[in-house]
């Protein structure tokens, strides 16, 4: 049983990871409708939030027209193509680090030509990824995170589907999300361990 046991502990102590504060959002799948009014307004270090159609204290995120219009606030700054209000905004790749080598425009802007066949463009009705950087509503970073977005330029409506950020301020990996607890695998070996008991009494 010890010979067991301690096999189990070391795989699941050592949960000190990259990952530890990656705050993730979950599945939200805001339907950003194909009109201008209402528009979808995001707070995106409220997780349990939703998007509003106005605005609220602490936005960061304004999309309209299926995701064909893309605003930012000050706070929230997205990847772009260059430093300037009217770059467009990158889609990123899965695996992509994001991090303070990247291109933002540290400024409220927005971004129109975003969707296309190009590269670094959004294709119209897949997902694809904004990398950004954010200060959050107690002033903190910046922090680094991704948002999942799904956009439309022929009509139908688009979606902002999740995101995550890291609170460290330390890079991210476009799409990760936080790991499984230490206390869930130790568990986890409880559980192996009360099992093997039982078969070999």
């Amino acid at each position: 049983m010890k010979r067991l046991l301690l096999p189990l502990l070391s795989i699941a102590l050592p949960a000190s990871s990259a990952n530890a504060a990656i705050l993730y959002s979950g599945q939200k799948n805001i339907t950003i409708a194909n009109t201008f009014t209402p528009s979808v307004f995001i707070d995106i270090d409220d997780l349990a939030g939703s998007g509003s159609s106005a605005p609220q204290t602490g936005w960061d995120v304004n999309t309209f027209f299926g995701g064909q219009g893309f605003g930012n606030s000050t706070n929230f700054q997205p990847v772009r193509a260059s430093a300037t209000d009217s770059s467009a905004i990158i889609n990123l790749t899965t695996g992509s680090l994001v991090g303070s080598s990247q291109i933002y425009f540290n400024a409220p802007a927005g971004s129109s030509t975003h969707i296309g066949t190009n590269p670094g463009q959004f294709a119209s009705g897949s997902n694809g990824f904004i990398g950004f950087k954010l200060i959050d509503n107690s002033a903190a970073g910046p922090f680094f995170g991704w948002m999942r977005v799904n956009f439309s330029n022929t009509g139908a409506a688009g979606n902002v589907i999740d995101w995550a950020y890291d609170n460290s301020g330390s890079a991210i990996t476009v799409g990760a999300i936080p790991e499984p607890s230490a206390l869930a695998l130790l568990g986890l070996g409880g559980m192996l361990c009360a099992f093997r008991r039982r078969r070999t009494a």
